[in-house]
């Protein structure tokens, strides 16, 4: 026993169960909530900062529709195309192409046409501001870099479902600088094995001739982190759609990937033990996590897990140094079968993870009373293609990771039908942004990039000719090169 009652075991298995969640938690959210104790390892600086990135972000693309609202109003009136571009920057921020603004105005005002062009519009200002001006810090990686290093871990990929509520996973959830990650998105968190396998290559090629981040004969590995998502609130209707809200579904199919792929680098080059795998549950509710603890070999157990929330509120009045104590001891697990902890640098990280998860879970408290009013999809476009590093931000895109439309087309399906509930249902129409990244050192790669862009908006046409024909589903193609910290351009027909 201790001061604290109970044993260290009676305490740690009570991390381990489900904690009671309560869907009169969403209601509607107000600015901000003060919070009457502070946690020792929370840090508020950051909140505030991610906060109004957040706020921010979202109104320029929230009162669009309104605006478009007020250029309908006043249809008609005299030198419409100039007073509706003149209200457009100074609400917006931006001007419509005149030629654009005049062939929307014939007859009628075409709202549908409008809203989507409005929509790309903000997307390449808000693209610009976050490479240029980095409101995130995602840029500065290199002693978080350093320090993951020193953990024993030179390179992570992430692959996340491509649902909206985990846009954020990156720089909210995990607090990772997102330049210093690999993230591709896939509905379900179904990721592709074959084109990770190959990023693994070029990771290790890198180390081998180029010593980044560090030389090939340090003892690191490479991880691999997948997510899937589940909402305690509404499990039923509020889970992932990939998976028909099943939960246990979604965690095992992200589980069965992240095998498959320490499977394939075994099997390949003889060298499995080079991967470390972590699975990780996000409840869209609240942000907090299902740790999967792995067992002294590394292996995940699908029934052994922490609950970040729980643990949040487990460790609020303790010393900071209390605090990342308890973490660990939530981590450890009992070693019967290998008197070594094969699994110890993996539980390092995975505590440093669930302590910046602890911000985010309080962060969800300060600012959205502990849970999120938007409990389901609320995301403004969809998102195709490869990149999207500006989309940091819960809900803003649905965004796929796809090379060719036919091996992403069931992601893109996932995303028309939860944008017909979204938008079109108000008949607003479905704002698609195909973007992809070149690599501006590689003579071709650039022209190459131009015509998959092209190919893929006509075959998206094409599979959802309906909506197309009506007005209701509109593209725009983006290139960026990914050699710096540029922003995403338009792809002018």
């Amino acid at each position: 026993m201790n001061a604290r009652g109970g044993t260290r075991r009676q305490r740690k298995s009570e991390l381990l169960k489900p904690i009671p969640y309560s869907r009169d938690l969403a209601t509607k959210r107000p600015s901000t909530i003060v919070t009457a104790e502070k946690h020792p390892l929370v840090d508020s600086v950051s909140n505030k900062r991610l906060r109004d990135y957040e706020d921010v972000s979202k109104t320029r693309f929230d009162q669009i529709w309104s605006v478009l609202l007020e250029l309908e109003s006043n249809y008609g009136c005299r030198d419409f195309v100039h007073w509706a571009n003149r209200t457009l920057e100074a609400k917006l921020g931006f001007k419509l192409p005149v030629e654009f603004l005049e062939q929307a105005s014939i007859g009628s005002l075409n709202l549908s046409a409008l809203y989507s062009e409005c929509v790309f519009q903000q997307f390449l200002e808000f693209s610009k501001e976050f490479f240029e001006k980095d409101p995130l810090k995602g840029q500065q990686k290199t002693n978080l870099q350093k320090m993951f290093l020193e953990m024993g871990y030179h390179a992570i990929g992430i692959a996340p479902c491509a649902d909206g509520r985990l846009a954020h996973f990156v720089s909210y959830i995990l607090r990772l600088p997102y330049s210093m990650v690999r993230r591709k998105s896939h509905a379900g968190a179904l990721f592709d094995v074959s084109e990770s396998v190959r990023n693994w290559v070029f990771t290790e090629h890198l180390r081998f001739r180029e010593s980044k981040p560090n030389p090939a004969d340090d003892d690191t590995r490479y991880l691999k982190i997948a997510s899937y998502h589940f909402s305690k609130s509404d499990p039923h209707h509020q889970g992932c759609a990939a998976h028909g809200s099943d939960d246990a579904k979604a965690a095992q199919a992200a589980l069965d990937k992240l095998n498959e792929f320490k499977q394939a680098i075994e099997n390949r080059f003889d060298c499995g033990a080079t991967v470390d795998v972590i699975l990780l549950g996000v409840n869209t509710d609240d942000d907090s996590l299902r740790v999967h603890v792995p067992d002294e070999f590394g292996r995940v157990d699908l029934q052994s897990y922490v609950d970040t929330h729980k643990l949040y509120h487990h460790t609020m009045n303790l010393t900071a140094e209390q605090a990342r104590t308890e973490i660990l001891n939530a981590l450890t697990v009992s070693r019967k079968r290998c008197r070594l902890d094969q699994a110890l640098r993996l539980r390092k990280v995975l505590a440093w993870l669930i302590e910046q998860n602890l911000s985010q879970i309080d962060y969800v408290h300060q600012y959205e009373s502990g849970c999120y009013s938007d409990l389901g999809h609320a995301e403004r476009f969809i998102g195709i293609g490869s990149g999207f590093e500006e989309v940091q931000l819960r809900n803003l895109t649905y965004y796929s990771f796809l090379e060719t439309l036919e091996e992403g087309l069931s992601d893109v399906k996932v995303g028309i039908k939860i944008f017909k509930k979204l938008n079109v249902c108000k008949m607003r129409p479905i704002p698609i942004i195909i973007g992809f990244e070149y690599d501006a050192r590689v003579p071709g790669s650039k022209l190459r990039v131009i015509k998959k862009s092209k190919r893929i908006e006509q075959l998206v046409h094409e599979k959802f000719s309906e909506l197309s024909q009506s007005g209701m589903l509109h593209t725009m193609c983006t290139l960026r090169d990914y050699t710096g910290f540029h922003p995403a351009y338009r792809l002018d027909d």
